[in-house]
């Protein structure tokens, strides 16, 4: 071959390697985009290597209902355990504990949508039933008198029994994962979070710190929590505001909507639901309000009665599955990832406040 036929050859060659290597570089430039804005939430398939904190995770959830018999107190009380269902392919344990409170005239239906999302992420979840101010209250009775029930059942008294649950049911998860019980099994019982939603809110706030008088001389605050966050909080009692949530030191937080007003006539505001936020010392502490939620979309259950669902019904409930994970993970995980997702701008805007609404609210502090 002559050297005036290699040439052209030769041209040819380097011109296929330098595009390749302009090619390389471009698909290289746009993953590392992609790699870069990977905590950002996204369904699309030109996002697949994104985290999703919304999408279900990579375990099947099972489910165990049993009855926990606390025998000092005299209260026999329903409990639901929802679990990832662990395999030698999938298991990464141990996982965290959430426990998870009902509201008045609740059951442990309430939360089951929240439950199971946490579940297929690694977590095991405990739902309580309270007897007392639990659907008891309303189950058989004369609909003149659901609402007396319902008032009468929303007490101190019944806030310190909420409270006085919790520990006992922290005490067991503790002695059954010792046991090697096969719900417990794989629990990490160093990392156990507290959520409720209205007077499971409250519930959760008490054992959080709030200073509230829990009656019968129970004290609300559990030292063995590590991070707590409450659906429909709320500052019942509105007067030293400081006092009654400044001593909640752990990561805590608060979700709500801006129709998530009074539930019994007792002229609660939307806004009112921020004030433990508000008062809350800084440090770990967040706060989201969604544009159009309602109590009952905060509840986590299929509602089985007829109730006019908010228009951004399902955005809401996804974007409460979103935040609430990536807060799990960031604190009962030590995922900074998840924490970067929560907190760090990427712009102006953290990831989770770049895929809320424009009128919804996220604050942290």
């Amino acid at each position: 071959m002559t050297i005036r036929k290699v040439i052209p050859l030769l041209w040819r060659y380097l011109l296929v390697v330098a595009t390749s290597c302009l090619l390389a570089f471009f698909i290289s430039r746009e993953s590392r985009a992609s790699m870069a804005s990977g905590a950002e939430i996204s369904t699309s398939a030109s996002a697949a290597n994104a985290v999703s904190y919304e999408a279900s995770g990579r375990y099947d959830v099972e489910t165990l209902k049993q009855s926990w018999e606390d025998t000092a107190r005299k209260r026999v009380l329903p409990i639901h355990v929802v679990a990832p269902r662990v395999t030698a392919a999938t298991v990464e344990a141990p996982f965290p504990v959430i426990v998870f409170s009902h509201g008045l005239g609740g059951s442990t239906a309430a939360g089951k949508r929240w439950s199971e999302h946490w579940a297929s992420h690694g977590y095991i979840v405990v739902h309580i039933q309270h007897p007392g101010s639990d659907e008891s209250i309303w189950k058989d009775a004369h609909p003149g008198q659901i609402e007396d029930n319902a008032k009468g059942a929303m007490t101190m008294t019944n806030l310190g029994f909420r409270t006085g649950d919790v520990h006992f049911v922290v005490d067991e998860i503790m002695r059954r994962a010792k046991t090697n019980e096969m719900a417990f099994k794989f629990a990490n019982v160093q990392r156990i979070g507290m959520s409720g939603h209205s007077f499971g809110a409250q519930t959760t706030l008490a054992i959080a710190g709030q200073s509230s008088g829990a009656a019968r001389g129970q004290s609300g605050f559990d030292k063995r929590i590590t991070a707590a966050l409450a659906f429909s909080p709320n500052a019942r009692n509105k007067v030293r505001m400081e006092k009654q949530f400044g001593d909640i030191r752990m990561p805590f937080f608060s979700i709500t909507g801006t129709k998530d007003g009074a539930v019994l006539n007792d002229g609660t505001k939307p806004e009112d639901r921020e004030l433990p936020f508000a008062f809350m010392p800084a440090g770990d502490k967040y706060l989201l309000v969604l544009d159009g939620g309602d109590h009952m979309v905060f509840s986590g259950q299929k509602i089985k009665r007829r109730r006019q669902l908010p228009t951004r019904h399902d955005e809401i409930q996804n974007d409460v599955k979103a935040a609430s994970l990536a807060f799990w993970n960031a604190y009962l995980k030590d995922d900074i990832a998840a924490k970067t997702w929560l907190t760090a701008p990427q712009g102006s805007k953290s990831a989770l406040q770049a895929q809320l609404a424009t009128n919804d609210r996220f604050q942290m502090k």
